[in-house]
Protein backbone atom coordinates (compact mmCIF):
# COMPACT_ATOMS: atom_id res chain seq x y z
CA UNK A 1 0.00 0.00 0.00
CA UNK A 2 1.49 3.70 -1.13
CA UNK A 3 1.62 6.39 0.85
CA UNK A 4 -1.60 8.04 -1.43
CA UNK A 5 -3.91 4.75 -0.66
CA UNK A 6 -3.09 4.78 2.71
CA UNK A 7 -4.42 8.54 3.53
CA UNK A 8 -6.91 7.80 1.34
CA UNK A 9 -7.94 4.75 3.28
CA UNK A 10 -7.37 7.05 6.21
CA UNK A 11 -10.02 10.03 4.67
CA UNK A 12 -12.54 7.07 3.66
CA UNK A 13 -12.91 6.05 7.34
CA UNK A 14 -12.91 9.28 8.61
CA UNK A 15 -15.78 10.34 7.03
CA UNK A 16 -17.74 7.33 6.99
CA UNK A 17 -17.42 7.31 11.21
CA UNK A 18 -18.54 11.19 11.31
CA UNK A 19 -21.42 10.36 8.89
CA UNK A 20 -22.46 7.69 10.84
CA UNK A 21 -21.97 9.64 14.07
CA UNK A 22 -24.44 12.68 13.06
CA UNK A 23 -26.69 10.38 10.87
CA UNK A 24 -27.36 8.06 14.39
CA UNK A 25 -27.68 11.01 16.16
CA UNK A 26 -30.07 13.05 14.47
CA UNK A 27 -32.45 9.35 13.68
CA UNK A 28 -32.22 8.67 17.22
CA UNK A 29 -32.99 12.13 18.77
CA UNK A 30 -35.69 12.20 16.23
CA UNK A 31 -37.68 9.49 16.43
CA UNK A 32 -36.71 9.72 20.34
CA UNK A 33 -38.08 13.54 20.39
CA UNK A 34 -41.90 12.14 18.36
CA UNK A 35 -42.07 9.61 20.64
CA UNK A 36 -42.74 12.21 23.20
CA UNK A 37 -40.99 9.85 26.03
CA UNK A 38 -39.90 12.95 28.06
CA UNK A 39 -36.99 10.83 30.08
CA UNK A 40 -35.64 9.03 27.12
CA UNK A 41 -35.20 12.45 25.52
CA UNK A 42 -33.27 13.60 28.01
CA UNK A 43 -31.25 10.17 28.08
CA UNK A 44 -30.31 11.16 24.08
CA UNK A 45 -29.89 14.43 24.77
CA UNK A 46 -27.15 13.84 27.18
CA UNK A 47 -25.46 10.93 25.21
CA UNK A 48 -25.45 13.36 22.27
CA UNK A 49 -23.05 15.81 24.25
CA UNK A 50 -20.66 13.37 24.63
CA UNK A 51 -20.62 11.89 20.87
CA UNK A 52 -21.06 15.08 18.81
CA UNK A 53 -17.35 16.46 19.14
CA UNK A 54 -16.40 13.37 18.75
CA UNK A 55 -18.22 13.09 15.26
CA UNK A 56 -17.19 17.12 14.82
CA UNK A 57 -13.66 15.95 15.56
CA UNK A 58 -13.34 12.88 13.06
CA UNK A 59 -15.28 15.06 10.09
CA UNK A 60 -12.37 17.58 10.79
CA UNK A 61 -9.83 15.05 10.61
CA UNK A 62 -11.52 13.61 7.64
CA UNK A 63 -11.29 17.09 6.23
CA UNK A 64 -7.29 17.24 6.73
CA UNK A 65 -6.54 13.24 5.71
CA UNK A 66 -8.50 14.20 2.47
CA UNK A 67 -6.10 17.64 1.94
CA UNK A 68 -3.62 15.50 2.32
CA UNK A 69 -4.97 12.74 0.12
CA UNK A 70 -5.18 15.03 -2.84
CA UNK A 71 -1.37 16.97 -2.10
CA UNK A 72 0.10 13.68 -2.09
CA UNK A 73 -2.09 12.59 -5.21
CA UNK A 74 -1.03 15.47 -6.76
CA UNK A 75 -4.29 16.39 -7.72
CA UNK A 76 -5.71 19.28 -8.53
CA UNK A 77 -7.28 21.22 -5.69
CA UNK A 78 -9.45 22.73 -7.86
CA UNK A 79 -11.23 20.18 -9.57
CA UNK A 80 -14.89 20.13 -9.64
CA UNK A 81 -15.66 17.08 -7.42
CA UNK A 82 -13.30 18.21 -5.00
CA UNK A 83 -15.00 22.01 -5.09
CA UNK A 84 -18.10 20.14 -4.59
CA UNK A 85 -17.01 18.18 -1.57
CA UNK A 86 -15.48 21.45 -0.44
CA UNK A 87 -19.55 22.93 -0.40
CA UNK A 88 -20.63 20.15 1.04
CA UNK A 89 -18.30 19.88 4.15
CA UNK A 90 -19.03 23.86 4.34
CA UNK A 91 -23.07 22.87 4.26
CA UNK A 92 -22.47 20.23 7.11
CA UNK A 93 -20.83 22.98 9.29
CA UNK A 94 -23.10 25.50 8.61
CA UNK A 95 -26.24 22.90 9.29
CA UNK A 96 -24.75 21.95 12.56
CA UNK A 97 -24.03 25.41 14.59
CA UNK A 98 -27.16 26.83 12.65
CA UNK A 99 -29.73 24.24 13.04
CA UNK A 100 -28.37 21.07 14.95
CA UNK A 101 -26.80 22.35 17.74
CA UNK A 102 -29.25 25.12 18.68
CA UNK A 103 -32.57 22.84 18.32
CA UNK A 104 -30.72 20.13 20.56
CA UNK A 105 -30.04 22.70 23.24
CA UNK A 106 -33.66 23.98 22.68
CA UNK A 107 -35.01 20.22 23.22
CA UNK A 108 -32.50 19.93 26.36
CA UNK A 109 -33.95 22.86 28.20
CA UNK A 110 -37.53 22.26 27.18
CA UNK A 111 -37.26 18.37 28.64
CA UNK A 112 -35.35 19.56 31.19
CA UNK A 113 -38.71 21.93 32.00
CA UNK A 114 -41.09 19.19 31.05
CA UNK A 115 -42.54 16.95 33.83
CA UNK A 116 -40.92 13.58 33.58
CA UNK A 117 -44.40 11.53 32.25
CA UNK A 118 -45.88 13.86 29.57
CA UNK A 119 -44.21 16.52 27.37
CA UNK A 120 -45.28 20.22 28.19
CA UNK A 121 -46.54 21.90 25.46
CA UNK A 122 -43.45 24.07 24.60
CA UNK A 123 -41.76 21.20 23.85
CA UNK A 124 -44.79 19.56 21.78
CA UNK A 125 -44.22 22.90 19.81
CA UNK A 126 -40.60 22.54 19.58
CA UNK A 127 -40.93 19.15 17.72
CA UNK A 128 -43.61 20.14 15.59
CA UNK A 129 -41.65 23.37 14.60
CA UNK A 130 -41.70 23.74 10.99
CA UNK A 131 -37.92 24.01 10.67
CA UNK A 132 -38.09 20.26 12.12
CA UNK A 133 -40.46 18.90 9.77
CA UNK A 134 -38.19 20.76 7.12
CA UNK A 135 -34.89 19.21 7.66
CA UNK A 136 -36.85 15.58 8.28
CA UNK A 137 -37.69 15.75 4.59
CA UNK A 138 -34.43 16.75 3.39
CA UNK A 139 -33.15 14.57 5.52
CA UNK A 140 -35.19 11.68 4.91
CA UNK A 141 -33.21 9.49 2.30
CA UNK A 142 -31.06 8.77 5.62
CA UNK A 143 -34.14 7.00 7.10
CA UNK A 144 -34.70 10.16 10.09
CA UNK A 145 -38.63 10.48 10.06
Amino acid sequence: MDAMELWKFGHIVAMFVAVSIFVGQGMLEGAVARSGDVRALRRVLAVEDRFAPIGGGVLLLGVVLGFITAIVGDLDLTQAWLVIGYVLTAVIFVNAFAYHIPTANKLKALSAASPDDEPSAELRAAIAAPIGTLMRWLTASSGWR
